[in-house]
């Protein structure tokens, strides 16, 4: 006849099944060997695989151009990509930390993102004239 489970274990399932769902995310990102919150702030999200699970939280459009804020929620990191921008612009995400990450749009580019940043904070999306005031941001998410 088996053993009755102990409370303990009963208690541990219990813990797994109720509070373990709200580190679901970051525990699945750490398992695949992705980044998560500010250990992804400056890796490309293809390459450590966060843009698996990407959603546009917030984005603008005008002429062309379509600027778009992703969101990993496992890899709790956010990142900018354009469309159809022009050359020589700069796009960038940035967070409430102050922490800004970005690239110059090149020649041949269609579609191009940033680097992450961690968005454990609101993060945005800018796209903008080098050297310049002119840039337009996403709203803050």
């Amino acid at each position: 006849m088996p053993a009755a489970p102990r409370p303990a274990v009963w208690a541990t399932a219990l813990l797994l099944a109720c509070g373990g769902l709200a580190a679901l995310p970051a525990a699945e990102a750490q398992a695949a060997g992705r980044c998560t919150g500010s250990g992804c702030t400056g890796k490309d999200p293809q390459t450590v695989g966060c843009g698996g699970d990407a959603l546009t939280t917030a984005s603008f459009s005008g002429a062309a151009v379509r600027v778009e804020l992703r969101h990993s929620p496992a890899c709790q990191a956010s990142w900018a990509r354009a469309s159809s921008a022009p050359v020589g612009q700069i796009l960038y995400v940035e967070n409430t930390r102050g922490v800004r990450r970005q690239i110059t749009v090149r020649s041949g580019q269609a579609t191009v993102w940033t680097p992450m940043a961690d968005a454990t904070v609101a993060t945005r999306a800018c796209l903008g004239v080098a050297d310049s005031d002119a840039v337009t941001c996403t709203s803050w998410q």
